[in-house]
């Protein structure tokens, strides 16, 4: 295993050399789901007017009619 306190490694390639499952495509998709939780729960304002133009901007674009 490697000694992850003393190497130089950036702390990323340490977290997927002590757990192999890390850097899946699903693992992936959790982390990024929790950091938007979490930055929705910080920023709600800001959160809130990013959904709301994306949105609005995604609507417009694929419209049916």
């Amino acid at each position: 295993m490697i000694d992850t306190m003393r190497s130089g490694f950036p702390t990323g390639m340490t977290r997927i050399a002590d757990d192999p499952s890390m850097g899946t495509l699903e693992s992936m998709g959790h982390e990024v789901v929790d950091y938007l939780k979490d930055y929705a729960r910080d920023n709600p304002t800001s959160f809130g007017l990013w959904a709301l133009g994306i949105g609005f901007v995604l609507g417009w674009k694929l419209k049916p009619w």
